[in-house]
């Protein structure tokens, strides 16, 4: 484990930055449920960086998703950070690839399978990739559907997404998630088809997990309680 401690300071000198999940962007995850304007109007610095494919970063798919965000860490000194799914994932690369530039990070919807199935990996992601990519609509594929819903609702590229999902891209081991100093917010809906967070939440040294029941993953970031807790958390209310 890394003694290397966490940034010093109050947290309201930290930026937050928030990364969204695959499919989405900033403007669509994060401004449309209130994040950004709740943040900022508690004094906090929002920067948004989006997944590479998506959004600001349509053309950024050569881009490990980590280095974007160590790329904006480095340019504060250290940082808070938000991440849900896929932008989860990456904080989680970041934070244990650099420890001291993370103060306190809230990660959504991070499911233990994952990790553990090697649900991240190209051969899994690759018929998503498919089907967004695909110019016939998949209507025998409910889970695509939605998928390709929510680049459009988000306005993104639905290929620039597709190579994003294929694209080569760093991603944490359970001996990463230990070199993490960052105190921690691990957050999972109740209702997660992917299941629970139990072994991510257990491995990051200082981390509480929240369960936000009778919530399935792609309503967390919209989720009240979920908002609430994650904001309260990065801005050091309750501890």
């Amino acid at each position: 484990m890394s003694t290397t401690s966490s940034p010093a300071g109050s947290a309201a000198d930290r930026p937050v930055l928030l990364i969204h999940g695959a499919a989405a962007n900033t403007e669509a995850e994060w401004r449309a449920h209130g994040w950004v304007d709740s943040l900022e109007a508690s004094g906090r610095t929002v920067i948004g960086i989006d997944l590479p494919g998506h959004g600001a970063s349509a053309d950024l798919v050569d881009r490990d998703p980590a280095d974007l965000l160590l790329d904006a860490a480095a340019q504060h000194g250290s940082v808070d950070a938000i991440g849900f799914s896929a932008g989860a994932w990456a904080l989680l690369v970041a934070a244990s690839e650099q420890p001291d530039r993370f103060g306190r990070i809230a990660v959504l919807g991070v499911a233990d399978r994952v990790l553990t199935d090697g649900l991240h990996t190209e051969a899994m992601q690759r018929p998503m990739a498919d089907a967004v990519r695909s110019d016939a609509e998949p209507t025998d594929n409910p889970m695509a559907m939605m998928f390709r819903g929510m680049i459009a609702n988000a306005g993104n590229d639905r290929k620039s997404v597709a190579d994003y999902l294929t694209a080569k891209k760093r991603f944490p081991t359970l001996e990463d998630l230990a070199r993490i100093t960052a105190t921690t917010l691990v957050v999972e809906g109740g209702n997660d088809m992917a299941g629970g967070s139990t072994l991510v939440a257990q491995t990051i040294p200082k981390s509480d997990r929240l369960v936000i029941d009778g919530v399935d993953h792609f309503e967390i970031p919209a989720n009240a309680a979920c908002k609430s807790a994650a904001e309260s958390f990065v801005n050091g209310v309750g501890g």
